[in-house]
């Protein structure tokens, strides 16, 4: 039995996550915790094996609750829930301790296969914050629109790139869009042909989520 602390920010959410989790199987709410102040002696206290910290308004806020769970649960798994999933936001939430991150907009079918996952320790996520010096575009394109025309060009269908991601798959759709807007191409095909024309693709990748999805057809 996995037993999961919920950090919330308002009982109205933390109720909504614990409503998910009872239809995790082996997975059990112990303590439900606001997150707008210190955690760490209510998740010392009950010695949880996986602490779900749903997104708070403050980031700083956010990063404190993650530090202060990773302080007191030293054994646990620390999973972030958020509606944020910039790179540079993850990479501080990385640093301050979680093991990996759910978008909100996640399937609510796939919600309990990734907790059940990252519990037994099967997801790896590394979240690679740009170097300072870094160009923050490459011909127009965003260092997240690079990553999935990276993904585009080899040949990953747009449902796999945003479980990859772990974004939802209307976002990659728009992150395409943009893609194909400012490079002057029509479709995903264009795009790789273009990307590997003028070598777009030669910089190294920034890690992405390692999982196990099912095999799909291409989008």
């Amino acid at each position: 039995m996995t037993n999961v602390v919920i950090v919330a920010g308002n009982p109205l959410s933390g109720e909504s996550i614990r409503r998910a989790l009872a239809q995790v199987m082996m997975c059990r709410v112990v303590v439900c915790v606001d997150g707008r102040i210190a955690c760490a002696t209510a998740i010392a206290r009950v010695r949880p094996d996986l602490v779900l910290i749903d997104d708070l308004p403050v980031p700083r806020a956010r990063l404190m609750r993650i530090r202060e769970a990773r302080s007191a649960a030293p054994g646990a798994k620390i999973l972030l829930l958020t509606g944020r999933m910039e790179a540079s936001g993850l990479a501080d939430a990385a640093a301050a301790g979680i093991d990996a991150a759910i978008a909100k907009q996640l399937d609510p079918v796939s919600f309990g296969t990734l907790i059940r996952e990252v519990s037994a320790g099967n997801v790896f996520h590394a979240f690679a914050p740009m170097p300072a010096s870094a160009p923050a575009m490459r011909d127009g394109l965003t260092p997240r629109e690079l990553e999935i025309l990276r993904l585009v060009a080899a040949g990953a269908s747009n449902g796999r790139i945003a479980r990859t991601l772990w974004v939802a798959e209307q976002t990659v759709k728009y992150h395409l869009s943009n893609i194909y807007r400012k490079l002057g191409v029509a479709n995903r095909t264009q795009a790789s042909h273009y990307a590997h024309m003028h070598r777009l693709l030669d910089s190294p990748a920034a890690p992405v989520a390692v999982a196990h999805p099912p095999a799909e057809a291409a989008a």
